[in-house]
């Protein structure tokens, strides 16, 4: 029995990878249909959940950017709830992509990142420095964050600093596009008094702010922190 179930696991885990590459597949599809995307979420009812989230963790499988559909889930779904399934399925792309670059997918992100000198330069600023360049990475527009999540399967940081401080420096960028999809998911419905937009307007100019300043100052600590190592 025991053979049996071990037999069927790599079955299950290609089913899984196949499930999530045609969710991705469909996200570049539908990227210039956002109308669409919300119209036919919204109709497959307690479905919608699953399907957002195998579209989100699909394309960032591929390597899409997956702004796109940030802003579907702040419209559908509203702010925090919306951040919180978007947080959900970052994470879980974070873990696909880091076990396919430590597993099958290794040989190929080798060769992808083999001519990349950052690359080489964040691997040993990794192994000095640890969870403090997976932050500023992920806080910093330097390096994109599709390619950092197979970069750093390759790195020596511990998997579980890798997730945590992975998860904390996307916080501000997911939580600004979901936050943008709220709004303007309010703004179409008409469900904004004028007193409330002027308060949400105000908040998102402080949100751009910080995070202005919080990407420009990781940007510069990681910039430095290369430049260290090469």
């Amino acid at each position: 029995m025991k053979g049996c179930v071990n037999n069927k696991k790599p079955l299950i885990i290609t089913a899984i990878i196949l499930i999530l590459l045609i969710g991705g597949f469909a996200a570049i599809a539908l990227k210039d249909r956002f109308p669409q995307i919300q119209d036919w979420l919204l109709s497959l009812g307690v479905w919608a959940l699953p399907a957002f989230i195998s579209m989100y963790v699909g394309a960032s499988i591929i390597g899409i950017p997956s702004a796109i559909l940030m802003l579907a889930s702040g419209s559908l779904f509203g702010f925090f709830k919306g951040w919180g399934i978007v947080s959900l399925a970052d994470t879980l792309s974070v873990v696909l992509c880091y076990g396919l670059g430590r597993t099958i997918a290794r040989q190929w992100v080798k060769k992808w990142i083999s001519n990349r000198k950052q690359f080489v330069a964040l691997d040993r600023a990794v192994e000095h420095k640890g969870w403090k360049i997976v932050l500023f990475a992920r806080l910093s527009p330097l390096l994109p964050s599709n390619i950092l999540n197979y970069g750093f399967s390759l790195t020596k940081i511990n998997f579980w600093h890798y997730l945590f401080f992975t998860w904390v420096g996307m916080l501000p960028v997911t939580g600004f596009y979901v936050y943008l999809g709220s709004l303007g998911g309010n703004l179409m419905r008409g469900q904004q008094s004028p007193g409330q937009l002027g308060l949400q307007l105000l908040g998102l100019g402080a949100t751009i702010l910080a995070i202005i300043y919080t990407t420009r100052l990781a940007k510069k600590t990681l910039s430095e922190s290369l430049e260290a190592e090469d």
